[in-house]
């Protein structure tokens, strides 16, 4: 029985960093709490009774991944995380912590009889372990990583057709197709309101957000780029917004579209993201980055198509 209340404890554990991330004890976008705290979620189950996951593989793998579905399963309920947030820390958090179990149960079937109380007493140091880690990353400079996303599409129109659709998109409800990203929890874009007097634009999404967008380029039927006021922006309706745009985790330097004629009645509207991570992950924030950028240009660009050839 003392390994269920393994799983309870790590779950319980796992709620506990996750509520500090919020009173800013340690911060989300972080090696602490994307590495460091899988990796004491693999080894939490063996704090109870250890010899029970020495003796079975299966354990050893079932149990840090029950684990880890109900954390996450619970922090979504109580909406401590939206669907986005659980499909970016899903995999670190399933691969490092049935990693690091494995590990240990090799290393306890072992060495289980002579170092059991050695090993207990040590895992309360390792319980406590991100917290100190966690305290101190929050005073390194985290990597900064620039990166540049361009999408392009061939529209069958006039140049000045297109750009009038540019500063305030039409509504895109009805043209714009789901992807893998939209059942994953991420997005995508009903239309924008363009005030010329503030020079700004408000873009809508369909999970609430409004992002609040000045215009910081504008050469007629050529180019058109906007930088994203995230203080002036509404992300009280996602938590992925929240954590990724507010704490500067990614930091958007403009959002650019550029007109090419090809003909008189054909044009090539290009949609360019540049943008910034500050990670000390960085491989797997750029990963996932690139891949839902990539995704929402696409789409919003086949949209405008649909839209402005129709």
């Amino acid at each position: 029985m003392k390994k269920y209340y393994g799983i309870l404890f790590t779950v319980l554990y796992a709620l506990i960093f996750r509520v500090l991330v919020e009173f800013d004890v340690i911060e989300m976008n972080s090696l602490d709490y994307l590495i460091i705290v899988p990796i004491v979620i693999g080894y939490l189950p063996f704090l109870l009774d250890a010899e029970a996951f020495a003796n079975s593989s299966f354990r050893a793998v079932f149990y840090p991944l029950i684990s880890n579905f109900l954390f996450l399963l619970i922090a979504f309920m109580s909406r401590l995380e939206d669907l986005g947030c659980l499909i970016i820390l899903l995999p670190p958090y399933v691969i490092i912590s049935v990693l690091v179990s494995l590990t240990f149960r090799h290393f306890i079937a072992f060495r289980i009889d002579c170092n059991k109380k050695k090993l207990n007493r040590n895992s309360m140091l390792l319980i406590v372990i991100p917290i100190l880690l966690g305290n101190v990353e929050k005073f390194i400079e985290k990597k900064e990583t620039h990166f540049q996303i361009s999408e392009k599409v061939i529209i069958d129109s006039s140049k000045e057709v297109i750009w009038n659709n540019l500063f305030a998109v039409p509504e895109l409800t009805n043209y714009i197709d789901n992807s893998i990203y939209n059942y994953l929890g991420f997005p995508n874009p009903i239309k924008s309101e363009y005030n010329s007097g503030t020079n700004t634009r408000l873009g809508y999404f369909d999970n609430g957000v409004i992002l609040n967008e000045k215009v910081i380029k504008s050469e007629k039927y050529k180019e058109l780029s906007f930088a994203v006021n995230v203080d002036k922006s509404d992300l009280d309706n996602s938590q992925t917004f929240k954590h990724v745009l507010k704490n500067k985790n990614l930091v958007f330097d403009s959002i650019t579209y550029q007109l090419r004629t090809i003909s008189k009645s054909k044009s090539e509207l290009t949609l360019t993201c540049d943008y910034k991570i500050r990670t000390n992950i960085p491989l797997y924030g750029g990963i996932c980055s690139k891949s839902i950028i990539s995704d929402f240009e696409n789409k919003l660009l086949k949209a405008l198509k649909k839209k402005i050839e129709n």
